[in-house]
């Protein structure tokens, strides 16, 4: 972790990975192929095909292991591996500090279509991520999602 008062850089996994059982794609696999056939017998071939596919997809996920993401924060915006976030186009910041499971920078966007960026903080301080933070955002509370916390439970 770099830091001095203006800029604070760190690095990260991209989330969180949970190793997933034998039983948890055993189950994926039994929900998929059940949805899957009853698509087909309401004769619905295409939502069918998009089960098989959704299925398939959230197997290949859970598999997917998260790469290493360098972080920084400075005077004019926030930098995740190569794309950078001038701080006009951000509108506030949270950070969700509940070791030992969470340590991440929420941000929210000004942008209609651009998502709330959530910056997992790896070995960073969250104190001084907000001291930074603080001189150019404002700091909002944001509430978990309903997605976030059925991803959670479902160990994504």
């Amino acid at each position: 972790m770099d830091t001095d008062k203006n800029e604070i850089s760190w690095s990260a996994m991209e989330y969180e990975h949970d190793r997933k059982s034998n039983e948890w794609y055993w189950s994926l696999g039994v929900i998929t192929l059940a949805l899957a056939t009853a698509a087909l017998l309401l004769k619905n071939i295409l939502f069918a095909s998009f089960i098989v596919l959704a299925g398939f997809t959230i197997a290949l996920y859970g598999v997917k292991k998260p790469g290493v993401v360098k972080f920084s924060a400075n005077g004019r915006g926030i930098k995740i591996g190569d794309r950078f976030y001038p701080y006009e186009f951000l509108k506030s910041f949270w950070i969700r500090y509940e070791p030992p499971q969470k340590k991440e920078l929420e941000i929210i966007s000004k942008k209609i279509f651009m998502p709330r960026l959530t910056l997992p903080l790896g070995d960073a301080d969250p104190n001084e991520v907000r001291a930074i933070l603080n001189r150019v955002l404002k700091e909002e509370e944001v509430k978990e999602s309903l997605s976030e916390i059925i991803a959670g439970r479902l160990g994504f």
